[in-house]
């Protein structure tokens, strides 16, 4: 069976976002729908979201990471190298916890960073068709769909208001 792809564009935000709970209501995943606009739209989410993110998890398997990466660096630096530092102890209890503060940090951010990039599924490889319409304002609506399902589509968008209808 083949998938094809429907552009449809409406003129106001609420028009997609009912078409969007028509569309889930006659079995249609979302993941095979796709929101376009030309500027951010505030409020209500258009595609509802199917879990919760789990952003603080990585920023915290990051600091913990970091926190171990950097204690362990500077122990072993200094048990490697034992310089005398005028009275201090080898393992310095400063100096090893401005170092392991630093790479805490370092390691929840960058981890912070790579979840981001995974949640948001970035970069997105997947071959989107697009609708050039979309810098004239408005919302474009792309929903993936088998052939058996187009008419329940083409019904759903068409009582939400749509003002136009493309399949590629």
């Amino acid at each position: 069976m083949t998938q094809n792809w429907c552009l449809v564009k409406f003129s106001q935000p609420a028009e997609a976002r009912m078409a969007i709970r028509r569309l889930l209501q006659a079995g249609i995943q979302p993941d095979a729908m796709e929101v376009m606009t030309s500027q951010p739209i505030h409020g209500e989410p258009f595609i509802p979201d199917m879990k919760p993110t789990k952003l603080r998890t990585w920023a915290l398997g990051g600091a913990a990471v970091g926190l171990v990466g950097g204690f362990s660096l500077a122990t072993l630096t200094a048990l490697n190298y034992p310089l005398v530092k005028g009275g201090m102890p080898v393992v310095a209890p400063w100096t090893v916890g401005l170092i392991t503060y630093e790479t805490t940090m370092l390691g929840a951010v960058l981890a912070t960073l790579v979840g981001m990039l995974v949640e948001l599924r970035l970069p997105n490889f997947k071959n989107l068709p697009y609708d050039p319409s979309v810098v004239d304002g408005g919302v474009v609506l792309a929903v993936a769909c088998p052939e058996g399902q187009r008419s329940s589509v083409e019904g759903a968008v068409g009582a939400a208001g749509a003002t136009r209808v493309n399949w590629v």
